[in-house]
């Protein structure tokens, strides 16, 4: 029941963002308000399970609003992350923000090349700044798939130091496709506005369905 309500949460606040560019802070708040019950029904003490929690959430939420501060991300963006660390412990929470960064980050070239594409006259005018991290970003998504078909998360939650390597990683390297393709946008003037809010839902709900979360279940 509670993982259905969150489920519902998270498609209803990627759609809005998807059209209207924003979260409704309510949507936001039930799903923070929503972790006390999960906790609860999963037997987490209050010490030392909740405090992590609260800890991790803080930090969580602390890191994303450098990133809000900088204008790359949205304030809703930001608290639904915050609020999704409340239920998620250490390793699906990275799993999560990996499978975000990914996801952002092909959403965020799609729309400069398509933004791109209609300001300069057709995709034969994309220099290769912009075209390598659109086909980067589509073999990361594909290879993504495919590991997720094999239940990579089984191999993740059983080596923790891999984990963390393999997740830097993916967001360093993301990283970098990111500021090319930032690069050689913004010196044609398209910066596009990211539904970030569609990439953190679809990440939320393939770590909900994975045997790295279920085990908490």
């Amino acid at each position: 029941m509670l993982l259905s309500a969150l489920g519902l949460l998270l498609v209803s606040a990627g759609i809005e963002d998807a059209r209207s560019r924003n979260i409704a802070n309510w949507k936001n708040a039930a799903i923070a308000l929503l972790a006390p019950a999960w906790w609860w029904a999963n037997g987490l003490a209050l010490w030392p399970d909740v405090a992590m929690q609260f800890g991790i959430a803080s930090l969580v939420f602390a890191v994303f609003v450098g990133a809000f501060a900088i204008g790359q991300m949205g304030g809703g963006d930001v608290k639904m992350l915050g609020a999704l660390a409340l239920w998620l412990p250490v390793q699906p929470l990275i799993y999560m923000l990996v499978l975000m960064s990914l996801f952002g980050g092909a959403l965020t070239i799609v729309m400069v090349a398509d933004r791109w594409t209609r300001l300069r006259g057709g995709l034969g005018k994309l220099p290769w700044r912009t075209i390598a991290p659109i086909l980067a970003a589509a073999a990361a998504a594909a290879i993504l798939v495919y590991s997720s078909r094999l239940s990579i998360a089984r191999v993740l939650i059983a080596q923790p130091v891999t984990t963390v390597i393999v997740a830097m990683t993916l967001v360093a390297g993301l990283g970098v496709l990111l500021l090319a393709g930032a690069r050689a946008a913004r010196k044609s003037g398209i910066v596009p506005e990211t539904p970030y809010g569609v990439a953190i839902a679809i990440s939320a709900l393939l770590v909900l369905r994975e045997p790295i979360f279920n085990q908490f279940t």
